[in-house]
């Protein structure tokens, strides 16, 4: 039970830091020379955000193998099959 509540603390942190990315990434696409410039990194930076809030989903998850087939980034969804099989 306490190391559910604990997943569940850092999917909680997961979630806050891809908001966090997600708006930073938003602030800098407000400057249009910096979006062109810089689109690969912005890029980047959704799909930090987006493997964070998939990493909380899975964490919190009661089934985690199913979780594991919702994770719409193909690299990290066959990371985690990988992982999921390891054990």
């Amino acid at each position: 039970m306490a190391n559910q509540a604990t997943h569940r603390q850092i999917a909680v942190v997961l979630e806050e830091l891809a908001q966090e990315v997600e708006a930073l990434g938003a602030r800098l696409c407000t400057d249009m020379d910096i979006a062109m410039r810089h689109m690969d990194s912005l890029q980047g930076i959704d799909l930090i955000a987006q493997k964070q809030r998939s990493l909380a989903a899975l964490l919190d998850a009661d089934c985690p193998m199913e979780q594991i087939e919702k994770i719409a980034i193909d690299v990290l969804r066959e990371r985690m099959r990988m992982l999921g099989t390891a054990h």
